[in-house]
């Protein structure tokens, strides 16, 4: 009887290590894994901003905006982005289809750039930049807004 237990509590130990595998996000065939270096360019962009506290958004074009990443380490969770500014050292999430990278700072400011696997063997990707910022002030004739923005391009890979 205690042997008939055991074989079945190995057999259901077995079944859950399985299903945890099966249902576990796996990021070793994600091509992304490899690139060190991203020169992106974003031609399309949207601001929203609130107006009577409803919230509003505009699709505009022609101002492009570029950054690059580069020291891109997916698998220790790192990467340095230069934009606008000089170079900032940002978080990497490498995940099933996707490469995000994170940057935050003190002031409260949240970018986050997310590049998406390719189709295919291309090293030009698709990518989105997202810029959340909002500095409350309030001075005679001025109250500050939160400043949002999302642009919508393309990336450059080396490996």
């Amino acid at each position: 009887m205690m042997k008939r237990h055991v074989g079945t509590a190995v057999a259901v130990a077995v079944l859950l290590l399985s299903a945890s595998d099966a249902f576990a996000q796996k990021t070793e065939g994600n091509p992304l894994a490899v690139i060190k270096t991203l020169k992106c360019r974003f031609p399309v962009y949207s601001v929203a901003s609130w107006k009577g506290g409803e919230p509003q958004a505009q699709v505009k074009q022609g101002q492009q905006f570029s950054l690059e990443i580069d020291e891109i380490d997916a698998e220790g969770g790192t990467g340095r982005v230069t934009g606008t500014g000089g170079p900032v050292h940002v978080t990497a999430l490498l995940t099933v289809s996707s490469l995000h990278f994170m940057e935050r700072t003190v002031t409260g400011t949240l970018n986050i750039t997310t590049v998406f696997a390719p189709e295919g063997a291309s090293l030009t990707l698709r990518a989105v930049h997202a810029r959340h910022d909002y500095l409350p002030m309030s001075i005679p004739g001025f109250v500050s807004e939160p400043s949002v923005s999302q642009s919508y391009g393309l990336c450059d890979a080396t490996r």
